[in-house]
Order: structure tokens, then C-alpha cells, then sequence
């Protein structure tokens, strides 16, 4: 134990602990924060700062590594009287928890700046998402290691973030070393995760256990043969193992009974005033229309699987209609619960009807989605035909500028002229 605070006192890692969390915290509050209150995204959007991490301990773990031979110090190593790779131990060991250190710290911020809202639903999701990231920070510092018994420090440090940075770009989405989000529709398994770190652990110990080059270079040859097989072992794992996968839907979810019935996964418990107030503008529409009787989450249906982490595929047969609310938006909201309502008002009219020139269902849910969002102008933007965005804009337009006894009299007209001419019955 003294050896490793007598590492950690001189380890030159620490030299970026307090830059790198700095780094850490501005990634995980500068990119955007409707993930606070939800475990999930809470623990994907600390993970996302592992892959700028581990650039930088694959680095500074080669440079550790090399500057044994730096100082010439291989000899004593070697003829200390604590064993060899006890001393690599405790070195990569101190290394490690220099350059693990800010990710900690930018993992307990998420995870407080969650726990306060109330301490929702799901939080051993945020723990699989946490030890996804160490993995990946492990395996950076291992590589970085591996690579500083081969090379002088300068060269070792900038070809393992080099070679780091370039093996993530080619095998991060094929692997999933670092998700970009945590939808509550996807779920990272505990049991490729845990394989994944233990792998990493022991091609780690592999690394350690090789000794100097200068002063055992038979043994050090077939060492380096037995970490690369590792390192092949190490990343086949990577490839057949799969960590984040499609999650079935909640068996109890989260329903408010309102004017419509809204059902969320639990994890989005967040969102209940904002659909709330959505349903409340819906009761404030000047005028009657039929409306479905459930909406539901997005993949809370049961209407989509993946074939993979990011290729759905739509299930035949009917399905309670969806809303995507993943991102906090008020405007993807409405949008879902318009397109629901419309469903239900157009319900007998089949798609090969007759084509309406003038784009009256579009003018009609562009209103209808402006009525509901209730928020200003859309926080999107699209790039649908000039003509589709023509009729959403006069649907904004009468949303914006009529009175209700106005809007109740247009869309009653639209109703009742699509209807008519442009809806051929199922």
C-alpha cells in the first residue's frame, strides 16, 4: 500500500487530473441536459467522456511505461527485491487510478444531478453505462502501457493515442464502446459488460507481467507474442459480445389516465407535467374530434424490434400509436400526439386515396401540432418537400392568426372536404 502512494505522489498522470475533469464536466453539461432525471441517459451522457478519457490515458500510460528506461532504471527494477511485476503492478495501478479519477468525478456529478429529482426509477442502468466507460479507459491505458515497453516515451505517447484514436474510429460502432445516448427502449447487459472489463483486466496484468526489453530481450520476445495474443483475445470479445440490445416493453409502465390515456416507460417519469399540459391543450381545442384512447412511449408498443443497435424494424398488425419524447422535446411530444389524433379522425380513409393538391390532412396537423406544442415556433428543423412544408406553414399560420371560432370552422371544413373527395374507406 506504500508503494502504490509512493506511485501515485510521483506518477506524472497526475498532471491531468484537473484538466481532464474540467474537460469531463463541460462535455457532460455542454452538450445538452434533458438526460438529468433520468438514469439511463444520465449514465450514457457520463460514459460519452470515457472516449475523450481514454485517448488521453492510452498516451499517458505509454509515456509512464516508457520512463523507466528513460531514467535507466530498468537494472534496478529488475533486481529489486520486490518482484518484478509487482512493481508493474503497483505502477500501472497508480497510473490507472490517476487517469480513472476524473471519470469518477464526472460519474458522481451525473449521478447527483439525478438523485436529486427525486431519485427515479432505474438506477442500476446508470452503473452498467458507468462500467461500460471504465472498460473502455482500462483498455485505453492498458494499450498505452503495452505500447511504452516498446518504444522511447515521446514516440510511445503519441502513437498510442494515435493508434487508440484510430482503433475506436474503426471499431467503436461495430464493438459499442461508448453509446452516444441511453434511451430507455435499450438496455445495456450486465453479463458482456462484466466479461469485457475482466478480459480487459487480465490483457492489463499481461502487460505488466512483460519485463525490460534492455534487460531480458529473449523473455521479453515471447512475452510481447503472448500480450499480442491477448490483445487479439481481448478485442474478439469486443466483436461477439453485444452490451447494449433491445429492451421488451415495461410490463408496467407509467399511465396517466387524462383525456387520452399516455402510458411512458418508467424512466421518463420526468416528463408527466409536460404531457399534462399537452392534454390540457387538447381539451382546449375549438373543436370535437375523435381521439385514440391510448398513446404510448416510443417501443412501448411493441411495434418496432432491431435487428441490430440501430436498424428497426416495424411489426405487422396494430399497435397502440407512439410519441417520442427521448430528448425532453415538447414539440417531438405534440408532433406524436397529433399524428395519434389525426390517425383516429382519418381512421377509415386508406392510403391510396385520391391525392389532395393542396395538402388539407398536413395543413390540418400542422395546426393541430402548433395547438398543441403551445410553445412558439418548432424546435426542429426539416428538409420535406417544398410543398409538404407550404401546407405546414399555412397550418401554423391559421393556428397563429385565426380566432377559435375560425380554426373550429376550418378544420371542420377540411374534415369534412377530405373526407369527401380524398378519402377512399378502408
Amino acid at each position: 500500500m506504500r508503494a502504490l502512494w509512493l506511485n501515485l505522489k510521483n506518477n506524472s498522470a497526475r498532471w491531468g487530473f484537473l484538466p481532464l475533469t474540467i474537460l469531463g464536466i463541460a462535455v457532460l453539461f455542454g452538450r445538452n441536459r434533458f438526460w438529468i432525471g433520468i438514469w439511463p441517459e444520465s449514465g450514457a451522457a457520463a460514459q460519452v467522456g470515457a472516449y475523450f478519457l481514454s485517448i488521453f490515458a492510452a498516451g499517458s500510460a505509454a509515456w509512464v511505461a516508457a520512463s523507466v528506461e528513460l531514467r535507466g532504471l530498468s537494472e534496478q527494477a529488475m533486481s529489486a527485491a520486490i518482484r518484478p511485476i509487482k512493481v508493474e503492478l503497483t505502477r500501472f495501478s497508480a497510473t490507472l487510478l490517476w487517469l480513472i479519477a476524473p471519470y469518477l468525478v464526472v460519474s458522481a456529478s451525473a449521478f447527483v444531478a439525478t438523485a436529486v429529482t427525486l431519485f427515479p426509477q432505474g438506477w442500476l442502468s446508470f452503473l452498467m453505462y458507468i462500467l461500460l466507460g471504465t472498460a473502455l479507459i482500462v483498455f485505453g491505458a492498458s494499450w498505452g502501457w503495452l505500447v511504452g515497453k516498446l518504444l522511447s516515451p515521446l514516440v510511445a505517447a503519441l502513437c498510442a493515442a494515435l493508434s487508440w484514436f484510430i482503433g475506436m474510429s474503426l471499431l467503436g460502432s461495430v464493438t459499442q464502446l461508448v453509446r452516444q445516448s441511453g434511451p430507455p427502449w435499450i438496455e445495456v447487459q450486465s453479463t458482456p459488460v462484466i466479461l469485457r472489463l475482466t478480459v480487459i483486466l487480465a490483457f492489463a496484468a499481461i502487460v505488466c507481467a512483460l519485463p525490460s526489453r534492455v534487460a531480458r530481450p529473449v523473455l521479453f520476445g515471447q512475452r510481447v507474442a503472448v500480450s499480442v495474443a491477448a490483445l487479439v483475445g481481448v478485442v474478439a470479445v469486443h466483436l461477439t459480445t453485444v452490451v447494449a440490445d433491445q429492451r421488451p416493453p415495461a410490463a408496467k409502465p407509467l399511465c396517466l389516465q387524462k383525456t387520452i390515456e399516455y402510458c411512458l416507460w418508467p424512466e421518463h417519469a420526468k416528463y408527466a407535467p409536460m404531457i399534462e399540459a399537452i392534454d390540457q391543450q387538447i381539451a382546449m381545442l375549438p373543436v370535437d374530434l375523435p381521439l385514440p384512447d391510448r398513446v404510448v412511449d416510443y417501443a412501448l408498443s411493441g411495434s418496432t424490434k432491431w435487428s441490430d443497435d440501430r436498424t428497426a424494424i416495424e411489426v405487422p398488425g396494430k399497435f397502440d400509436p407512439e410519441f417520442d419524447i427521448s430528448e425532453g422535446s415538447r414539440w417531438a411530444l405534440a408532433r406524436g400526439v397529433a399524428r395519434a389524433i389525426m390517425g383516429t379522425v382519418f381512421a377509415e380513409c386508406r392510403p391510396d386515396a385520391a391525392p389532395d393538391p393542396e395538402r388539407r390532412m398536413e395543413q390540418m396537423f400542422a395546426w393541430l401540432e402548433w395547438r398543441l406544442a403551445d410553445s412558439g415556433g418548432p424546435d426542429y428543423r426539416t428538409n420535406a418537400p417544398a410543398s409538404l412544408q407550404t401546407a405546414w406553414s399555412t397550418g401554423r399560420l391559421a393556428a397563429a392568426g385565426k380566432s377559435d371560432q375560425d380554426q373550429g370552422i376550418w378544420v371542420s371544413a377540411i374534415v369534412a372536404d377530405v373526407k369527401k373527395h380524398h378519402c377512399r374507406a378502408a
